[in-house]
């Protein structure tokens, strides 16, 4: 990918659904107005062009219709709106004085059509603007027929917002995870990765499938249209005897990963993969602008956070990546795994510049590296630090493991390198919630021996939470902490006494970095 283009928000709404969050939101076609949904079932309908801080209309949703995650504006009118749940759909006509009166919902059961149904996974307006249609998880299409109600009389209206559900139509076999009108025909996406193109009456017109496509979350259309293909190679294509032409496009899948389609080409071609999975680690070059960032997924990535342009990646396939530490040179990266696996990367090219090691019995929780880069230190879940060191072997330089301990007895919150005061060796230190701050004498270790210099109990009621060393502003040095009575101390890092004590009143600190 190359660099992306900074962007300039036109208008910012501040405090939309601030007490419980926006779960969904779209745009009209005309641009004119944008409606939000709340985590709490809030519809509110903004308009662009009033800078007021308030929306032209709102109404609150009844809890029972559900957690609403889909709502799309009828592309021929702005003044009506769909959204879903799982298993409520609901119709909208809004007007500026009151839109509450003008909600109407359903609830569809396996007895409302006799069959399943399935759960609902989005809702569009068909492009004859007399229906609209839902998908869902059984592989089917709700038709639903709508009336004008600013054309029949109030009394005659069979529903509020006189919209029928009239049929359902079996699809295929497989969940429906997307729906979208473009132009003259209906567009699906499913969980197998499948693209299909119907006309009007619900006629299939064309498939593009892929065996490395996920299942779909969004797509993309090109504006330039092509000619439509009588297949295409490297997927499944049906022909179509119709005039209508085939846009390029661009898909999404729920496994983070981005594809372009050519539909007159012979491959889908990856545009980027991204994590799938929580990522977990982040970690800054020391001397260029670049982060390294892992997923739990496995996924590890190289960003150049200047020019937001990606450099490099790899995907561990055995585990996920817990933490990240750079040396303080940049040339190595060092990753914990959640297997207890620990990684010594070449920091360019992502590359192991030696075997893995597998030294510790839990996931690994942290990493960091001395600031000679000699060692290496992890903390992992089993309340245990790992020291590696590197050695000289054959006139290469390598990493050997040296030694590791069970220094705790309840979870490390964070191991700290620094450097003797009196010299320029390597100071190791571990603090974790059994309130000890632990010392380690590296010199003195050997291996499978790991040597204890200090214990030091630092809290009597509160768990600390974090450490790292203060700024050296004096001759005195200090390390910081923060512990879960929103506290944050000094002590000096000969004494371990605390020489100053700051209160927060809200919340507690969970990662202190200066």
């Amino acid at each position: 990918m190359g660099s992306l283009l900074p962007r300039v928000p036109v208008r910012t709404i501040f405090q939309s659904h601030s007490e419980d969050g926006l779960c969904a939101i779209a745009i009209s076609q005309d641009a004119k107005y944008l409606v939000t949904i709340s985590a709490a079932t809030k519809v509110c309908v903004w308009r662009w062009t009033l800078l007021t801080g308030e929306p032209t209309c709102s109404t609150e949703l009844d809890p029972e219709f559900g957690y609403q995650d889909y709502v799309i504006f009828n592309p021929q009118n702005p003044h009506e709106f769909v959204s879903n749940s799982k298993s409520q759909v609901i119709f909208y006509l809004w007007v500026s004085r009151d839109m509450g009166s003008r909600v109407s919902a359903w609830l569809l059961s396996p007895q409302t059509f006799k069959c399943l149904v399935g759960q609902f996974s989005q809702s569009v307006f068909h492009f004859n603007n007399t229906q609209a249609l839902t998908g869902t998880s059984a592989g089917k299409l709700v038709v639903w027929d709508m009336h004008d109600p600013r054309t029949l009389p109030e009394e005659l209206l069979p529903k509020p917002h006189g919209v029928t559900a009239t049929k359902v139509v079996a699809m295929q076999e497989e969940s429906l995870t997307l729906l979208q009108v473009l132009d003259s025909c209906i567009v699906t996406g499913d969980v197998k990765g499948q693209v299909k193109f119907y006309d009007g009456q619900l006629q299939l017109l064309s498939i593009y499938s892929h065996d490395k496509v996920g299942p779909i979350q969004s797509i993309s259309f090109s504006t330039i249209l092509r000619d439509a293909p009588s297949a295409l190679p490297g997927s499944r294509s049906l022909p179509t005897q119709t005039t209508l032409g085939f846009l390029n496009f661009i898909l999404s899948t729920s496994d983070a990963t981005v594809f372009h389609v050519a539909t007159d080409s012979t491959n889908f071609g990856r545009i980027t993969t991204e994590a799938k999975k929580a990522v977990n680690a982040i970690a800054c070059h020391p001397q260029e602008p670049l982060v390294a960032v892992g997923s739990h997924c496995g996924l590890l990535k190289v960003w150049e956070y200047k020019q937001t342009q990606y450099l490099v990646s790899r995907i561990f396939t055995e585990a996920g990546i817990q933490c990240l530490s750079y040396d303080p040179e940049g040339h190595l990266l060092a990753a914990g795994f959640t297997d207890g696996s620990v990684y010594i990367l070449d920091a360019i090219s992502l590359q192991s510049i030696c075997e893995e090691f597998q030294c510790s019995q839990g996931p690994v929780t942290h990493i960091s590296f001395s600031h000679d880069s000699k060692y290496l230190a992890t903390a992992d879940e089993n309340y245990s630090v790992t020291v590696y060191k590197r050695v000289l072997q054959n006139g290469s330089r390598c990493w050997e493991h040296l030694a590791g301990l069970v220094s705790h007895y309840k979870p490390i919150r964070g191991i700290l390198f620094g450097v003797h005061p009196d010299s320029n060796e390597p100071r190791l230190l571990s603090l974790g919630e059994d309130r000890q701050l632990v010392e380690y004498d590296l010199n003195s270790s050997i291996k499978d021996h790991l040597v204890v210099t200090h214990r030091d109990r630092l809290e009597q009621v509160a768990v600390p939470l974090c450490l790292t060393w203060y700024p050296q502003l004096s001759t005195e040095s200090f390390f910081l902490t923060a512990n879960n009575c929103y506290k944050m101390k000094l002590y000096n890092t000969t004494t371990k006494m605390c020489r100053s004590l700051h209160s927060y009143a809200h919340s507690a600190v969970h990662l202190c970095v200066i």
